[in-house]
């Protein structure tokens, strides 16, 4: 007859100890990854929120100027740089979002093409139209 192998007070207690440990370490990674995934998404979803907002402001500023020239100083005034001519920019989220105005001016009617992106996919665009008083040259 064989005889049975059992495992001795401190065996077991080692044992124990071992699968308790063990049993931590995976709950405290499973939580980590929920809450830094949510984390994430929070500053992802804050960011967003921010560059609509600021997008609404804009469209205020372009609305309730009158012409071509205060709508620039507004804008620079209000915190956007100027990238090149025409083309203001400003970044949100720690650089990862990007508000980008590009306007013109046809006659009377100053459009800005407002749109805001990530890294590589465009999260919205859109068009705004202002009626603004252009100085007549001589």
């Amino acid at each position: 007859m064989k005889e049975r192998y059992r495992l001795s007070s401190g065996q077991l207690l080692l044992l124990e100890l071992v699968l308790a440990i063990t049993f931590f370490g995976l709950t405290i990674a499973v939580t980590l990854a929920v809450f830094g995934n949510a984390y994430e998404m929070s500053v992802k979803a804050e960011a967003e929120e921010k560059a609509v907002s600021e997008t609404n402001n804009v469209i205020e500023i372009i609305r309730s100027a009158s012409d071509e020239a205060e709508i620039e100083e507004l804008l620079k005034l209000y915190g956007l740089s100027k990238k090149s001519e025409n083309i203001y920019e400003e970044t949100y989220g720690n650089d990862k979002y990007t508000l980008t105005v590009n306007s013109h001016v046809e006659d009377k009617l100053y459009t800005a093409d407002i749109s805001c992106f990530s890294a590589d996919e465009p999260i919205y665009a859109i068009s705004v139209e202002h009626a603004i008083k252009k100085e007549e040259r001589e």
